[in-house]
């Protein structure tokens, strides 16, 4: 809670209160109107300004990630890191901002992951590497795509439908869903609408060996030919004197049956062979398959997603609507499958139910201490001053989320102090016999600059909040606008606005609510007089002890985490009302044999609900052939080894098992999966990183294999930890293909022969082609079954520059390999990673790699020299954040150290001030203690900002103290310390009493909505019990070790 001084050093008007001019605040104070018509100004600007700002679920989060992505079909992996990757690699590595690349090699595609450094530009850097990577010579390669170059963007879902049938087949499902589809994108909200759960579109012009040895063509004559017949082409103009005519040459080619009709053969006596008689001509999908069900019935989602500026509550709302006024097909169903706007809504229930709460506690506080005129008007600076912050939202890119509204709610105690103070300093102004007009101006002018401070260094320690990118730090990065602009607002309300209604005679408490606030008062003034003045006067006169006590608290506090009394647990991830499961298979795995072991993975989700209490499940969706999820905006990948489960909850109370609860119990509950590599589970809407992770850096893929199989044996070893995998997992067999000497002899080149093999497998693309909002491939190669079988390779014929067909055994031979599915690299070098997950239920991630680093890394190390460990990205997120604390915490103490030292007039009272942090540390850890809470990032995060808040109450009694020794100087120490405590113990109590009221509701929170958040709350309560005792009897101590001594 901000504590304030009632004496100012400087008023805000520059003038004393007895000057005859009166300035705005003597202003202000004496024109009610003008006080009332700033108060419905503030209140109309953010009603208006309210009612055009976004609702997001979360905010917007910085990424701090620029990707570059390169299609590379029929690539394998080894080729895109020769020919893409390693190109951009040499191409970006040195540029100014970037902290780590990190590159993946994959069949078909290559990916490059450029972190960028903490206070990096992240456009400008984006635009850096666009530069590079255009810069590159000759690249990218001919097989491959235009590089795509981004900053990495979270594709935020909002709600999905699903459109299901058990009696159409795939086109006509897919149908439905393009037609629900393109409905849902002429909403006004809705911009981001995508498939999920079935294939692509393309047109595959099928032609066989036979078929082309025939007629005597080859594959690329064929794709030449049709490029030269499927074109629109503008000729040039006419000009006439009529005027200009424009040529146009319209024969584009749009569905696969308008393509039959392309002559490919022409003889001399006149005959013609089309393309349709030589050919099988599919206007269908692409090669692969995907299977997704939604509670046993085959479905396509339709997954609508959030932009930048777009509400998620408007977009779900006109979403239903629409849904309710659409006539579905007949054998299809559309419903809502998931809807994540109604969680987001229970969310913002459960905050505004607190927040009601802590105001209502708080109201009744100032009821029991002030007249109920001065309560009212106190307490109607909290609205105000959330609506009037509302107005800077807009132009600070803020919108309304959970990370705004918990700020909001932290906020309610730290409002009413300015207004408190305010309001505590005209009371006693007016106990001075000032008339009502004089005590209001008086009284502001005395508290303007110390409020003033008091505001300053809570903004203060909200800022480093902005720069966190651990677990929560996507929802307390918005805390520190939202602080200033509350606390900008408050300033205003308790300067201009408050005084104008205490200014004036009369009071509105009626008994029997005076005889109570009588009552209150004098129990104040007991507390003081028997209790508060006796204690401070022993620990100032016994400073060792009280010091030695204050030590003490500190020290039990770290054994209690040092000895995992209370755990440090670094991970904070927001639950939805979701589990899912990804599985992968090895790579190459047909899609049924992915689809058993999915179903099976699903069918374990039964018995999950039947062991856990109450009806834990709602819905379940299964996919085989693409990822459960795609929280990265971009291409949807299709691969046949992976699936996964998607688990849709109940809301509670039907359900009572948490959502971690639901995925502990489906672990256990699964059985050995035939086959299966790996399997992941999470219920954050975007899947966290492994909180154990390393990477392993050698020149020797032998060695990473060995280093990593061993580190993979050790984890299995340690209770509590899952989901253990490396990133070295086999991939396809391959066929390196080399010509013999008959070959060359023959001329052929192996870019030749490549070019004819590619051709007849993988296929020629010969144009792009869009239907509706899809962009279809055009593509002329094998039919089906002349590119599934060895058989179909042993049969192949190639073709010589003479013009004749050999085998292709005559001119070269295959060998058959293995090589990893993806090659992996960090900042250039080769590299694999091992990644595993913690189950905080049984033990910590630190723990885990403590152990590692302790028992096996040393070994490594030593067993396979030159090879280099590192933390993984999941681990180096929280290091990222605690270096970015060290070096922001400095910053922000010195600059309040600056604002108190001028305020005090004193180089060393700010640091006694500052003497409270670490008892702000133990309180927050005794109270995680005492109600069994973890110490999580959110505590951290709470124990930073009731260090910002609680060194106001410092303030307050280090002002008096100088006060009373100005003003009599042959005051020793000891009295002056003394008496400043008992003067302001009303102030600092009451202050931190409405923090702790404002913010005691949320302790008792266990919805999965918003305990997240419980251990931010915790560790404020806690450190603000704390540091109000280090207040009034440590602090007095220190004073006494300083100006005591020196007497």
């Amino acid at each position: 809670m901000n504590a304030v001084e009632n004496n100012a050093m400087e008023h805000m008007d520059g003038e004393p209160a007895s000057n005859s001019r009166p300035g705005l605040i003597a202003y202000f104070a004496g024109n009610p109107i003008a006080a009332n018509l700033l108060m419905v100004l503030i209140l109309v600007s953010g009603v208006v300004a309210g009612l055009r700002i976004a609702v997001e679920d979360y905010p917007e989060f910085d990424w701090r990630t620029v990707l570059v992505t390169v299609i590379a079909p029929g690539s394998s992996p080894r080729e895109v890191e020769e020919d893409i990757v390693r190109r951009v690699e040499e191409s970006v590595i040195g540029l100014e901002g970037i902290r780590e690349v990190r590159s993946t090699s994959a069949e078909h595609l290559g990916t490059i992951s450029v972190e960028l450094t903490t206070f990096a530009n992240a456009d400008r850097v984006r635009d850096d590497i666009q530069q590079a990577v255009d810069n590159i010579a000759n690249f990218p390669p001919p097989n491959a795509e235009r590089p795509e170059v981004k900053l990495l963007e979270l594709n935020r879902e909002v709600i999905t439908l699903a459109v299901s049938s058990d009696v159409l087949d795939e086109d006509a499902l897919r149908g439905v869903a393009e037609e629900v589809r393109s409905e849902l994108l002429q909403l006004p909200s809705t911009a981001r609408v995508d498939l999920h759960g079935t294939r692509d579109r393309e047109i595959s012009i099928e032609l066989s060996a036979e078929a082309l040895r025939r007629h005597g063509l080859s594959l690329s004559q064929v794709a030449n030919t049709v490029r030269r017949n499927s074109v629109n082409l503008t000729s040039g103009e006419l000009r006439t004197e009529s005027g200009g005519v424009v040529l146009h040459t319209v024969a584009k080619r749009a569905r696969g049956e308008d393509f039959a009709g392309i002559p490919v053969v022409t003889r001399l006596d006149g005959t013609i062979v089309t393309l349709g008689d030589v050919a099988t001509i599919r206007d269908a999908f692409v090669d692969g398959g995907v299977i997704a069900r939604v509670d046993g019935v085959p479905a396509v989602f339709v997954r609508v997603g959030l932009t930048e500026g777009r509400s998620i509550v408007a977009i779900a709302e006109e979403v239903r609507a629409w849904l309710a006024g659409y006539q579905t097909p007949r054998d299809a169903e559309v419903r809502i499958w998931n809807n994540l706007a109604q969680p987001h809504l229970d969310r913002f229930g459960s905050l505004t139910r607190t927040m009601v709460a802590g105001v209502i506690l708080v109201f009744l506080l100032l009821v029991l201490v002030f007249d109920l005129r001065a309560a009212v008007w106190i307490a109607v600076g909290i609205p105000l001053s959330f609506v009037g912050a509302l107005v800077f939202f807009e132009p600070a890119n803020l919108t309304v989320n959970t990370g705004t509204l918990l700020a909001l709610f932290l906020m309610i105690g730290l409002v009413v102090d300015d207004a408190l103070v305010v309001g505590e300093s005209i009371a006693a102004e007016r106990e001075r016999g000032k008339a009502p007009l004089a005590a209001a101006i008086d009284g502001v002018r005395s508290v303007v600059a110390p409020i003033t401070i008091a505001a300053v260094t809570t903004v203060l320690a909200f800022v480093p909040f902005h720069f966190m990118t651990a677990a929560g730090g996507q929802v307390v990065s918005v805390f520190p606008p939202v602080v200033l602009f509350v606390l900008a607002v408050s300033l205003l309300e308790s300067v201009f606005i408050l005084p104008a209604h205490l200014g004036h005679a009369g009071r509105w408490s009626l008994w029997p609510l005076t005889s109570v606030q009588a009552r209150t008062s004098a129990w104040l003034q007991w507390l003081t007089d028997r209790t508060v003045g006796p204690a401070v006067s022993w620990a100032v006169r016994h400073v060792a002890a009280t010091l030695a006590a204050g030590v003490a608290v500190v020290v039990v506090s770290l054994l209690l985490l040092r000895f995992d009394a209370v755990r440090l647990v670094l991970a904070t991830n927001p639950p939805t009302d979701f589990v899912q499961a990804a599985l992968h298979m090895p790579v190459g795995t047909p899609l049924e044999k992915t689809r058993a072991a999915t179903e099976q993975v699903a069918a374990a989700v039964d018995a999950v609900n039947e062991e856990l209490p109450g009806e834990s499940v709602k819905s379940v969706a299964v996919l085989a052939g693409q990822p459960v999820n795609y929280p990265v905006v971009g291409p949807l990948s299709t691969h046949s080894h992976i699936g996964g489960v998607r688990v849709h909850l109940n809301e509670p109370p039907l359900r009572r098992a948490t959502a971690r609860e639901v995925i502990r119990a489906w672990r256990q509950a699964l059985g050995p999966v035939p086959h299966m590599e790996r399997l992941e589970f999470w219920t954050d809407q975007v899947r966290a990183r492994p909180n154990v992770a390393y990477i392993l850096l050698h020149t020797d893929e032998t060695v990473l294999q060995q280093a990593a199989a061993e580190m993979q044996s050790f984890l299995q070893g340690i209770p509590g930890v899952v989901e253990i995998h490396d990133s070295l997992a086999p991939g396809k067999r391959h066929l390196r293909v080399e010509l013999t000497p008959a070959g060359e002899a023959a001329g052929l080149s192996p870019r030749g022969v490549a070019a004819q093999l590619r051709a007849r497998f993988h296929g020629v693309e010969v144009q792009r082609i869009q239907r509706g909002r899809e962009e279809l491939k055009v593509m002329v190669r094998y039919p089906p079954e002349d590119r599934t079988s060895l058989q179909a390779l042993a049969d192949e014929r190639i073709r010589v520059p003479v013009g004749t067909e050999v085998p292709l055994f005559t001119v070269a031979h295959l060998d058959e390999s293995r090589e990893p599915a993806v090659r992996m690299r960090v900042n250039g070098e080769q590299a694999a990673e091992v990644n595993a997950r913690a189950d905080v239920a049984v033990v910590t991630a630190s723990d885990a790699r403590e152990a590692i680093e302790r028992d096996l890394v040393p070994e490594l190390l030593e067993r396979y020299p030159g090879l280099r460990i590192e933390p993984g990205r999941g681990v180096r997120d929280n290091e990222d954040s605690v270096r970015t604390l060290t070096l922001l915490l400095p910053v922000v103490l010195i600059a309040m150290y600056v604002l108190m030292a001028g305020f005090l007039r004193s180089y060393w009272k700010p640091l006694v001030a500052a003497a409270g942090f670490p008892l702000s540390l133990a309180g927050a850890v005794l109270l995680h203690w005492i109600l069994g809470w973890d110490f999580d990032w959110m505590s951290i995060f709470g124990v930073i900002a009731v260090c910002g808040v609680a060194v106001n109450d410092s303030l307050v009694l280090l002002d008096r103290y100088n006060t009373i020794r100005r003003e009599n100087e042959m005051v020793p120490a000891i009295a002056a310390a003394s008496a400043a405590t008992r003067h302001r113990f009303r102030a600092v109590f009451l202050t931190s009493l409405t923090t702790i009221l404002g913010l005691s509701p949320l302790l008792y929170e266990r919805g999965e909505d918003l305990i997240f958040i419980v251990p931010f709350v915790v560790s404020m309560v806690g450190g603000l019990v704390l540091t109000g005792m280090f207040t009034l009897f440590i602090l007095p101590a220190l004073v006494m070790v300083i100006d005591g001594a020196r007497e």
